[in-house]
């Protein structure tokens, strides 16, 4: 077993596990990776039992199926972020949704935009700086074409910001 997961390693082809499942030396890096971004290589090895080099490799190729970029998360509100605006758009059906969805895209203060299921189809997120910048904010959405109605709300508490994910 040791020996064919060794071959199967070394393929340049090779993608995930298991029928897209990482094994478990992958879960533990993408965990410690998750937890802290600028871990060492020699930390993780010492802590898989497994060389630099071979964590190394794998760190490569999970950075090329899997890990999207890395990141420092800011406490926005000590950069005076006052406000989080939850906002869930009614779209005009005459209107393509691939235009409003381009048009959220292209604004700085959505850090968040899905499409969902329900009479509201897109649902944004936004950090703003206070109320004016927030109503502009909502304002400007309610203006974007296209757009018929908004129902927003304004996260009065943080409860839980976790921006990990649990490793299957």
């Amino acid at each position: 077993m040791l020996i064919q997961l060794k071959k199967i390693e070394k393929r340049s082809d090779f993608k995930v596990l298991n029928n897209g499942i990482v094994d478990e030396t992958d879960k533990i890096i993408l965990e410690l990776l998750q937890e802290d971004a600028k871990i060492t290589i020699r930390e993780i090895a010492e802590k898989t039992e497994k060389s630099a080099t071979a964590i190394r490799a794998r760190i490569q190729r999970l950075e090329k199926e899997l890990i999207k970029k890395y990141v420092a998360l800011i406490d926005c509100r000590q950069l005076g972020y006052r406000e989080m605006v939850m906002a869930s758009l009614r779209v005009n059906a005459t209107k393509p949704l691939e235009d409003v969805k381009t048009q959220i895209e292209g604004m700085e203060k959505i850090k968040y935009a899905y499409v969902v299921t329900g009479e509201y189809p897109l649902f944004i997120m936004a950090k703003c700086l206070n109320h004016q910048d927030s109503m502009g904010l909502i304002e400007k959405l309610r203006n974007l074409p296209g757009v018929e109605e908004v129902k927003t709300e304004i996260v009065l508490d943080r409860i839980k910001e976790d921006h990990s994910i649990v490793i299957p």
